[in-house]
């Protein structure tokens, strides 16, 4: 397919996102409660002097609670169920006949479905950290601000990529949406989702460091928190490029042995 026939698809995405927008506010509703009840559970425990946070100050650990949340809402997929439902209803039929590649369909159509999410909570990302250097005193350099955007995008794609190679076992399993809530809610805190994994100690945050997870929340948020060096940062870049490669050759490996084996019913 031309790269027109994709921009096409990113605009229907768009779309269908609009058409659903109250979904989108009463899930960004869901995670308000969360957030304010962690917010005051780590102000309780500063105050008791019971916090063991492997170096986060107070005022760090709150703005990562809050960045962590809205991060998390940001790279969260959602596609996967229709990848699982294409493969076993047998709407692949239309794509396998037709000159489009699946993977890039998905992709052009995840990406227009969060363009308009994206950029809301970009806003509320803006005013959280105008709040957090109001209220708490952080400042923020601008060069971490830029950084933190292009993480952003990586942490995107990445989190598509492992969505997307996770739905294509649906080739060999025949009720995996059934798992997903499951599989979400573990990614979203090895991620760093709720809270940063290496307040847990060196294993904890080697753990996070080599694992793929992490790279879509805990390094962004601690791009902007001053937890990690410029050369950190540009080690967490290259993990993120690092994963996407792999779980990309490891989604099309998995897509050449699925269709081998799919059997068309339905569609």
């Amino acid at each position: 397919m031309k790269p027109a026939g994709y921009c096409y698809i990113f605009g229907m995405g768009m779309q269908k996102a609009m058409a659903y927008r109250a979904d989108f506010f009463l899930s960004l509703a869901s995670c308000i409660f969360p957030i304010i009840m962690q917010a005051y559970l780590w102000t309780a425990l500063y105050a008791a002097g019971a916090a063991d946070t492997n170096g986060y100050t107070y005022e760090q650990m709150i703005l990562y609670t809050l960045l962590a949340g809205i991060t998390s809402r940001i790279v969260a997929t959602g596609f996967e169920n229709d990848v699982a439902q294409d493969i076993k209803d047998g709407g692949l039929n239309k794509y396998l006949v037709k000159p489009v590649n699946y993977g890039s369909y998905c992709f052009a159509q995840f990406a227009g479905s969060k363009a308009a999410a994206v950029g809301f909570l970009l806003a509320v990302t803006a005013a959280v950290l105008g709040g957090a250097s109001l209220l708490l005193g952080i400042p923020f350099e601008p060069v971490r601000l830029a950084l933190y955007a292009l993480s952003l995008a990586l942490a995107l794609v990445l989190n598509f990529s492992i969505f997307f190679t996770i739905a294509l076992l649906g080739f060999w399993l025949t009720e995996i949406r059934q798992l997903f809530g499951t599989i979400s809610i573990v990614i979203m805190v090895i991620s760093g989702g709720v809270f940063p994994l290496d307040i847990f100690g060196p294993a904890a945050a080697a753990a996070s460091a080599v694992l793929p997870f992490g790279y879509t929340t805990q390094f962004c948020v601690n791009i902007v928190n001053g937890q990690l060096t410029m050369g950190e940062i540009g080690l967490g870049f290259a993990a993120q490029l690092f994963w996407i490669i792999v779980f990309t050759l490891a989604h099309r490996v998995l897509w050449w042995q699925g269709a081998k084996r799919y059997t068309a019913v339905g569609g």
